[in-house]
């Protein structure tokens, strides 16, 4: 008796052959640029600001079971989402309506793969002689999907249209009975039936080039590519494991407000390295909540995987065999793993959006320890973008419903060799490109004052973060429209530095109601400088619930976050923070109070100054107390065997037997074995004194580590004021 499933009774019999490498870079590179061209029709047939300028879609190639065989450059998320929609699909549609060749479904459930109802992914499963060898699929973001939406829902239903896996074509044909129902849920019908449409025709196109590569090189070449792509990324992956010492490795960060209270939101992650495996535990994170911040265990490997790929497969075939080294481990109905019917539409920009953070940092700690590899490692990105939507009659009398993503704009994380790019954009979107003002001026009614870069954004650093984009704007050729927010990190700083450096800038928002400067402008200046807008400020939380009127006479600005810093801010090069203040990227005063760097009135480093206020730091630093102290320390010219490292200042060192954390200054620090931190010269950090753009949540402190002789600036923790210190490397020593 056969033990194969039904599925399987309908997949084609590959046999494995041997392929030469030539031929295997030529085919691989041909599958890369279906995906491609998948993207480029997309764009061509889709009206959506989202598709065309913010890139919020991805395409991919997928193996018979749903595994990733390739995937763009774009939305990282997307592609992670697609791979889990199509499990879905052949679970819920082999048995009945039947997987067959012509058809197409599609997907935007969140606990069936999507990310969250926005997202809808189509899928095509792809036939050779009458058997199933492949799926081409593409997600992308739609502009509305019915449904309340935003911080006042309390379960999915309210959210918008719930679309589980839907034969949409059949035999090639579009089915106009399901197009039509899910375009009668939607308030922007035109906008999502070009989107569908567009995403069929990218997997037509796709499925013909797929096809025209089997003919040219055969079937049996063309999986063998597929099975030894992935066996490439796998390999390499656990090969670069095993050169990483084994050890638990934690990050946590907060979500803040859930659009009814400002309360906080634990995404915790335990990374537990064994051998060439990864194990990675969120059963610490919070409970799942009756509102829309949460993720399901889709989104939950989506932000996993769009960490993992840049910095363990930064060139490698981004494919399933980087994830199969991983394993996940959640606890069900948490904030990650939410159960249905838990809300989930802000998920990719609310816990998901963590899930990334937390495995960024808890990686790049990991990575820091390698000589090889650090340079992989990258201090915290982005902390979250600042959601804003204008919903109302636009200025061309039709209904408009838009999603401004200039907030995408932001600066990265610094790396340990260089700073962070300024702006990088959303780091899991490689390919990123920013909506054009003039763009969004000609289908939203409004009118952009600035979008400029914003001094003071970056974490402080030896190498410093990337700064970020700000934008200001009033409404014109309207009278009103209705705003709504959706946000995090206004009181939680999430893009934290690595290695002493400082976390970037909080996310600020707001609008003056009242305000002057319509009539700047119609007395013929463009008011730039919003110090000189008079008017009522209106105090906006991080996220509202309900909309939030915008009138003519009211002026909108914001600045989102940025990347963090990497380093003793006190060890940069004094004439790159001077060079940072002439380009406007620090004020002079962050540069004197975090740098300690001093400048004359013609703007050139008064080097004097600079030394003194530096050893001003330093002294200070070392009338911190520390909680611990070793009972017996080695002596401070003892000889030591590196055994690894621990950031770019600091070793893991074996003295007379036993290991400890050595300051490069020399001094030993702490038993490798414990956490360091209660050993470490330490202070509360007031919200100021991190930089003039953060701010702390009532129940968050910040705490700065130094080294007890030196003073060296080594980690900077936000953490909560209840908790102890994280212990966030702990090597097995």
């Amino acid at each position: 008796m056969s033990n194969r499933s039904p599925y399987e009774s309908i997949l084609y019999p590959h046999k494995r052959v041997a392929v030469d490498p030539i031929t295997f870079e030529v085919i691989h590179h041909r599958l890369i640029s279906i995906g491609e061209e998948q993207a480029a029709t997309l764009s061509a047939i889709s009206g959506s600001p989202l598709v065309n300028d913010a890139s919020d879609y991805n395409t991919g190639i997928f193996g018979a079971h749903g595994e990733i065989i390739t995937l763009g450059k774009t939305v990282l998320f997307h592609a992670a989402s697609v791979a889990e929609m199509i499990k879905h699909i052949i679970v819920d549609c082999h048995p009945n309506p039947g997987i067959r060749p012509g058809d197409m479904f599609v997907v935007n459930n969140p606990y069936k793969g999507a990310l969250h109802q926005n997202d809808f992914g189509i899928a095509a499963p792809v036939f050779h002689d009458g058997a199933l060898i492949a799926w081409i699929g593409v997600c992308c973001h739609q502009l509305d999907v019915g449904g309340l939406g935003g911080a006042e829902v309390t379960e999915i239903y309210q959210e918008g249209m719930l679309v589980s896996p839907l034969r949409i074509v059949e035999n090639d044909e579009l089915r106009s009975d399901i197009m039509a129902t899910i375009l009668n849920m939607t308030r922007l019908p035109q906008n999502v039936a070009l989107d569908f449409r567009g995403m069929i025709a990218a997997n037509r196109v796709a499925v013909r080039r797929f096809a025209d590569t089997i003919d040219q090189y055969g079937i049996d070449t063309v999986l063998s590519v597929f099975d030894e792509a992935i066996e490439l990324s796998e390999t390499t992956v656990r090969e670069r494991l095993r050169e990483l010492p084994d050890g638990v490795y934690r990050s946590q960060k907060y979500l803040d407000h859930d659009g009814t209270a400002n309360k906080l939101f634990r995404i915790h992650v335990e990374m537990t390295k064994q051998g060439d495996r990864l194990i990675l535990d969120f059963s610490k994170s919070a409970d799942q909540v009756d509102r829309f911040m949460n993720c399901a265990e889709g989104g939950l490997l989506a932000g996993i995987r769009a960490a993992l790929l840049p910095i363990l497969a930064y060139d490698l075939p981004w494919n399933e065999g980087v994830f199969r080294p991983m394993e996940v481990l959640t606890r069900p109905g948490s904030i990650v793993s939410a159960r249905f019917p838990a809300p989930v539409s802000q998920g990719p920009l609310g816990a998901m959006w963590l899930v990334e953070a937390v495995v960024i940092e808890a990686l790049s700690l990991l990575v820091s320890t390698s000589e090889k590899y650090i340079v992989e490692a990258q201090a915290g990105p982005n902390g979250g973008p600042d959601g804003f939507s204008v919903y109302g009659i636009s200025q061309h009398g039709e209904r408009a419903t838009g999603s401004n993503l200039d907030q995408i704009y932001v600066g990265g994380g610094a790396y340990v060799d260089h700073d962070g790019l300024s702006p990088q954009g959303h780091r899991h979107i490689p390919a990123i490109r920013l909506q054009n003002v003039e763009r969004n001026e000609s289908h939203l009614p409004l009118l952009y004052i600035y979008r400029k870069f914003i001094p003071d954004t970056a974490g402080a650093g030896r190498n410093r973060g990337g700064i970020s984009v700000g934008h200001a704007y009033v409404l014109s050729q309207v009278k009103s429209m209705q705003t709504r927010f959706t946000c995090h990190c206004y009181e939680s700083p999430i893009a934290t530095g690595m290695f002493g450096g400082y976390p970037a800038a909080c996310n600020t928002r707001r609008m003056l109601k009242e305000a002057s400067a319509r009539a700047i402008i119609d007395s013929g200046h463009i008011p730039y400088d919003s110090a000189a807008i008079e008017g009522k400020l209106q105090i906006l939380p991080a996220k509202t619930r309900g909309t939030l009127e915008f009138t003519d006479r009211d002026y909108h600005e914001a600045t989102p976050s940025a990347g963090g810093g990497w380093g003793d801010p006190i060890e940069r090069d004094p004439a790159l923070v001077v060079a940072d203040i002439r380009d406007n990227a620090v004020s002079a005063a962050m540069a004197h109070q975090i740098y300690g760097v001093a400048v004359k009135a013609d703007g050139s480093l008064d080097e004097k100054a600079t030394v003194a206020r530096r050893e001003a730091v330093r002294k200070e630093r070392q009338s911190w107390p520390q909680q611990k102290r070793l009972g017996n320390p080695p002596p401070r010219n003892a000889p030591f065997q590196v055994i690894s490292l621990w950031g770019d200042r600091a070793k893991v060192a074996r003295i007379g037997g036993a290991a400890y954390l050595r300051c490069d200054c020399g001094c030993v620090m702490a038993p490798a074995s414990e956490n360091w931190k209660p050993y470490a010269r330490q202070a509360t950090t007031t919200a100021a004194e991190l930089g003039p753009r953060i701010a702390l949540h009532e129940e968050l402190e910040a705490i700065r580590y130094a080294c007890p002789e030196c003073a060296r600036l080594h980690w900077v923790e936000i953490k909560l004021k209840a908790e102890p210190a994280l212990f966030d490397i702990e090597m097995a020593v």
